[in-house]
């Protein structure tokens, strides 16, 4: 016996009503998390085999790229890793000239990490996999509404940890853009 299941969105204004969330409706939405993850990483998956990395190497190279001179300790932190963890792919990214770090001038013992030019076209070409696949969902969508609404739950689903760490480093990249020119 087969149930037909509708997954339309609700017509509820925001918070206004959550009984349309029953655990069948969540769980799908968990399985779509699997199958975005998988689609998403198995598309750069070649090119990382190209060069002898892997989705690790991705991800260090992908917030380095979003957050440059951002620090190991700060990137451990954001991937819920230790330095210790991090340490055999942030060398092998280092020996592949993927990635380079600085000391700060204010202190010697802290390093921050930037992406160098081959590493930024790596980054780029990756990224340039993976956002197809997001243009060809936001495209799907007929109205903005729905992806602001979709940000705002994805957002939803994190940390207080995590925001706050997402909010201090997108904060710092808006400061370093208008400081550029300076």
């Amino acid at each position: 016996m087969s149930h037909s299941i509708n997954f339309d969105l609700p017509l509820y204004k925001a918070g206004e009503e959550l009984l349309f969330l029953h655990e069948d409706k969540i769980r799908f939405m968990q399985d779509i998390f699997f199958f975005i993850h998988h689609e998403a990483m198995s598309i750069v998956e070649p090119i990382l085999d190209e060069y002898r990395i892997g989705l690790a190497h991705f991800r260090l190279m992908q917030f380095i790229c979003h957050y440059p001179g951002i620090s190991v300790g700060e990137l451990c932190s954001m991937l819920g890793i230790t330095k210790q963890s991090l340490n055999r792919v942030l060398r092998e990214t280092l020996e592949q000239d993927f990635v380079y770090f600085q000391q700060t001038p204010t202190d010697r013992r802290k390093k921050v990490l930037f992406l160098t030019k081959k590493g930024k076209k790596l980054e780029e070409e990756l990224f340039s996999l993976q956002r197809k696949q997001f243009v060809r969902a936001f495209r799907e969508v007929s109205n903005n509404t729905y992806i602001e609404g979709f940000q705002r739950i994805l957002y939803g689903m994190i940390s207080k940890k995590s925001k706050k760490m997402l909010e201090n480093l997108t904060i710092r990249k808006i400061k370093d853009k208008n400081n550029v020119g300076k």
